[in-house]
């Protein structure tokens, strides 16, 4: 199967005539009509019935246009990213949560006032899922915590900020006075807990870091903004990781007393030399470098 077995069947579909086909396509008639033959033969079915007044589509047909239409979208896109990948101004990034992007501004402004045509695609999507596209070169930069759970063939982490944790509370709750906060003043109290996998995973030590509290009165969350979105509500103080920018007036992020590490950066495919990756990583390294500021 290719794209212009798949290009003549949408065309002929959408058209229901071979001639006004191969005219769009600017291929004869008989060209467009052996490509149609050839793919019904691949795919073990009839697309269109023909007779010598029209044409129309089989049911097997019909239920095979969407795909083809999302196979030709998809290659077209490929195309397109490996042009730009080739002419040195496309860059995809996966990233994982809404806050991941807060501190990408600076970086891609930078970027973009050095190259010329630079244009940028962002993805959401699960860390995990995210590396999986990367390795299959639908990214070209991953955003993320550092986590032992990826194992992607010639994927490599390179770290931009390793910081503790954050208690984020509301500015009414009773620790908003204090500046640091630790398991002693906290144990007990309704908590929200988002932390990496690679502090989850960390075995005992790990578990230290998170205040012992009745189940009930805890909410694990998977993205920062969920817990801060939490906190606002009222169900507790918040552990994230503090190299994440609070984005709420009306919470204050406190110092955590307790060693766990979160450890922030980019995941990419080996081998990178020449083009936007590294740069990127050039600035990022020296954008995440600096100081944040706490909304307080």
């Amino acid at each position: 199967m290719n794209t212009t077995q798949l290009e003549c069947f949408v065309q002929v579909a959408d058209s229901l005539n071979f001639r006004r086909a191969a005219d769009e396509l600017h291929l004869s008639q008989p060209t467009v009509s052996k490509q149609v033959s050839s793919l019904e033969e691949e795919l073990g079915g009839t697309l269109f019935v023909r007779t010598t007044r029209e044409v129309s589509l089989t049911s097997f047909g019909s239920s095979f246009l969407p795909d083809a239409r999302e196979i030709l979208r998809m290659s077209y896109a490929a195309a397109e990213r490996a042009r730009k990948r080739a002419e040195g101004t496309e860059l995809a990034i996966g990233y994982s949560d809404p806050n991941d992007l807060m501190r990408l501004s600076p970086v891609l402004d930078r970027l973009r006032s050095e190259s010329r045509g630079l244009h940028i695609t962002l993805g959401l999507g699960p860390r995990d899922a995210n590396v999986d596209k990367l390795a299959r070169e639908q990214f070209d930069i991953v955003l993320g915590f550092e986590g032992s759970s990826i194992e992607a063939a010639g994927i490599v982490f390179r770290s931009l900020s390793t910081d503790g944790l954050s208690c984020i509370v509301r500015k009414d709750s009773p620790f908003a006075e204090f500046d640091e906060v630790g398991y002693e003043e906290v144990a007990g109290y309704p908590q929200v807990v988002c932390l990496p996998a690679s502090i989850r995973r960390r075995g005992s030590k790990s578990q230290e870091a998170i205040p012992k509290t009745d189940e009930a009165h805890t909410i694990t969350c998977s993205t920062i903004t969920e817990a801060f979105c939490l906190v606002d509500a009222g169900f507790g103080y918040a552990l994230v990781p503090s190299i994440e920018t609070m984005p709420d007036p009306d919470q204050k992020a406190l110092r955590w007393k307790g060693e766990a590490k979160a450890t922030f950066g980019a995941y990419v495919r080996e081998g990178f030399r020449d083009g936007l990756v590294p740069r990127f990583l050039e600035i990022a390294e020296e954008e995440y470098r600096q100081p944040r500021l706490h909304v307080v």
